[in-house]
């Protein structure tokens, strides 16, 4: 009886220590801004999660019910009645719409950058939004996300318009928690290079270009257009001061061509000899044979 005690005791304490070593956390979110939180949409369970960070990892805090389009799948082009995955961010607050949006919405900055320029996707007018049809079925819309209008009106407590990521995926996703930490540190310290590497490119411009892919995309072409557009106005910059604040890190649920994909939000305040600016930038991250490489930038 004893010896089977203990038997039972040991292998109880080996499981316990198994299943904290291998914690899995969710895997899409990072780092956010101070008071902030992440909005992930499971589309095929169509719930609505509310993320946030909590002593460094990611914690669930609320979920809503949810419609998303009408055909699985990602969004490939206009009209084809599915919910884009990815990464997006709400852009206002709408109100005074016709009844079939309910108490207002939220639309999404699609098509985004890689949209655009790397997935050759279309479309437009994707929102979050109320309904005037609390029995509204799944999967029954034509793209956007839709909310009962009580939900809703709990969710605007948390967004943040061009701050709150929208995480779209299929399902969720998951990561073993000392994987997630050295991924979250590894990319963190890639921005804060970045950063570094662009305010000493009055000095030495390669190493801060070397941060990017080669194939890059931004509003005015590709890597060879940045390039070139980097190189001229740099020729007048004396000294470059960079702060950024307000960053959130969250990784798409996606496999593409580039592999994953983590969108970088930040507030950026730059300033040189000869120009200044504030607002808030987006970049799009890779990793190339084991490096992180910039893929896409756009401001907000």
């Amino acid at each position: 009886m004893g010896k089977s005690f203990f038997l039972l005791l040991l292998f109880i304490s080996i499981f316990n220590v198994k299943s904290f070593a291998f914690q899995e956390v969710v895997s899409n979110v990072f780092t956010l801004p101070r008071n902030s939180v992440a909005i992930l949409v499971d589309k095929t369970k169509e719930v609505l999660y509310i993320v946030k960070i909590n002593k460094g990892l990611p914690q669930i805090v609320a979920k809503f019910p949810c419609i998303t389009g009408k055909r699985p799948g990602d969004k490939l082009e206009e009209g084809d009645l599915r919910t884009p995955e990815g990464i997006y961010f709400p852009l206002y607050w709408k109100s005074g719409l016709p009844p079939m949006y309910g108490i207002g919405a939220y639309p999404l900055n699609y098509p985004n950058l890689l949209d655009r320029k790397v997935l050759k996707r279309d479309g437009h007018g994707i929102w979050i939004h109320g309904t005037d049809n609390p029995n509204r079925p799944p999967h029954s819309t034509n793209g956007c996300i839709v909310l009962k209008n009580e939900y809703l009106e709990k969710l605007r407590k948390f967004i943040k318009p061009k701050v709150t990521p929208v995480v779209i995926v299929s399902d969720l996703s998951f990561a073993d928690k000392e994987e997630y930490l050295k991924e979250k540190e590894s990319i963190l310290n890639f921005v804060l290079r970045w950063k570094e590497a662009w305010e000493n490119t009055p000095r030495n411009i390669s190493d801060y270009l070397n941060l990017y892919s080669e194939n890059f995309v931004w509003k005015r072409g590709g890597y060879k257009e940045w390039v070139k557009y980097k190189r001229r106005v740099t020729r007048y910059k004396r000294w470059i001061k960079i702060k950024i604040s307000d960053i959130a890190i969250t990784k798409d649920g996606r496999l593409l061509q580039f592999g994953n994909i983590y969108v970088v939000s930040l507030k950026l305040d730059y300033r040189s000899n000869n120009f200044s600016s504030k607002g808030r930038k987006l970049l799009y991250v890779i990793k190339e044979g084991g490096q992180w490489k910039i893929l896409g930038e756009e401001n907000l």
